[in-house]
């Protein structure tokens, strides 16, 4: 046992190499979690809560991987010897050499080819030596069945049907790749968006610090009572969104003051008499103060100061918001497409194993050369093999107890016979007596 598992640690170590490839990607697209999280029994209840570690996930996919060289390398030694014995031979050294070198002691060091850092979230996609492990797997697979499965016809028959999958698959990764994603003017327009709200948050908390400096005057609270009742709200979150980025205040929805703000129009007239008795002479005066000819959604905003922004801007700043959830969706849907294009990448390293196999092909001398199916085979050996363990086992076993059965019975027989006639003269005598 523990041979064979030095024979299979190189193995391991290169199926661990490509799973933290496919994980950081799956992970892109948002399925790794469902492999990585361990449940956890809280009473009765089962929950899954986020795993921090990558190991788990990682160490499933590498023994998924290590399972699935097992059909590749079969595969890949049979159409080996299809296209003849030399490559038939090298497929077969190249399985094997890395186990045998293993028994030998000399281990290839996979370890430090693996990946620095495992990032959660969309967009990255891992080490470049993990890439090409998969791509490696993906292009013998795709050589070795294409291989075999060409053999069921010409090869020009199929070399000729099979390039006109090859070309438009290649046209349609090179638009997949080639065009603009446009990313960076996604970005950009979120970063823009964001400072617009930035400033117009900036104003509100100006006003908010004006309500809760002069909301503490009984005429003024006399007068405005549903404005004064939003300080506390507007300061909560207000303090939350300065401490924000842009992207997390897209995913995050505006707090209900700002919707009260903009369409209750009770709240409209109540902020028009908050201005008038803030920036008056009288002295209910707070900290009034113009909008930047930039932000002014009007020709009178950067004119005439103000304690507190009007409706508008709440209005404005609730389509700022829309603006912005509509970019960060797109910036996602941009880098989770980052690792689709990884698992399109190693679908097209199949495809072209498979325009190499049709190369390979034509290194075969007769064009009707077909494989010997293995499976048949295996199926004639085993069947050829039973027969002749039941021929054995009725020569051995089944006819010299049948014989001794025989024989046993004819010793019953003749037995039974003459113990017959004996029996019936012993009856005469016995009446004669009588």
């Amino acid at each position: 046992m523990l041979l064979l598992l030095k024979f299979l640690h190189p193995y391991l170590m290169f199926s661990n190499l490509a799973a933290w490839g496919l994980a950081q990607n799956l992970e892109g697209l948002g399925f790794f979690h469902s492999i990585n999280d361990l449940p956890l029994q809280v009473g009765n209840d089962v929950i899954y809560p986020w795993n921090l570690s990558p190991t788990h996930g990682v160490n499933g996919l590498s023994g998924l991987m290590t399972i699935l060289l097992l059909p590749i390398a079969l595969l890949n030694i049979r159409a080996g010897f299809y296209l003849n014995r030399c490559m038939g031979w090298i497929s077969l050294f190249f399985w094997i050499s890395p186990g045998t070198f293993s028994l030998m002691g000399y281990v290839p060091d996979f370890n430090s080819f693996g990946p620095d850092v495992f990032r959660f979230g969309s967009d990255f996609t891992g080490s470049v030596s993990s890439a090409a492990a998969n791509l490696l797997i993906s292009m013998v697979a795709g050589w070795s069945i294409i291989m075999l499965f060409s053999a069921l016809w010409k090869k020009n028959t199929f070399k000729n049907a099979y390039d006109h999958i090859w070309y438009v698959l290649g046209l349609i990764a090179a638009l997949y790749y080639v065009t603009d994603s446009g990313l960076p003017s996604y970005k950009e327009d979120l970063s823009e968006t964001g400072e617009r709200t930035t400033l117009i948050v900036q104003h509100y908390r100006n006003g908010e610090q004006n309500l809760e400096d002069l909301c503490k005057e009984p005429d003024v609270i006399n007068q405005v009572p549903d404005l004064c009742s939003l300080a506390p709200e507007m300061r909560w979150s207000l303090q939350n969104s300065f401490a924000s980025k842009d992207i997390l205040r897209a995913r995050i929805d505006l707090p209900d003051w700002v919707t009260r703000v903009a369409y209750d129009r009770g709240i409209g007239k109540q902020i028009e008499t908050f201005n008038a008795l803030a920036c008056s002479a009288h002295a209910f005066r707070g900290n009034c103060e113009v909008v930047p000819i930039e932000m002014a959604l009007n020709g009178v905003d950067y004119k005439t100061p103000g304690a507190f922004l009007t409706p508008v801007y709440a209005q404005r700043l609730l389509r700022l918001h829309v603006s912005m959830q509509k970019a960060d969706s797109r910036i996602k849907d941009i880098e989770q497409g980052h690792n689709t294009r990884y698992f399109v990448f190693l679908m097209l390293a199949f495809v072209a194993g498979g325009k190499l196999a049709n190369t390979s092909r034509s290194m075969v001398s007769h064009d009707t050369v077909r494989p010997r199916s293995w499976l048949l085979s295996g199926i004639r050996f085993i069947i050829h093999n039973t027969l002749l363990v039941i021929k054995f086992l009725t020569a051995e076993l089944v006819l010299p107890l049948m014989q001794r059965m025989v024989q046993r019975v004819k010793w019953h027989t003749a037995r039974i016979k003459t113990r017959t006639p004996k029996s019936a003269a012993e009856h005469d005598a016995s009446s004669g007596k009588g």
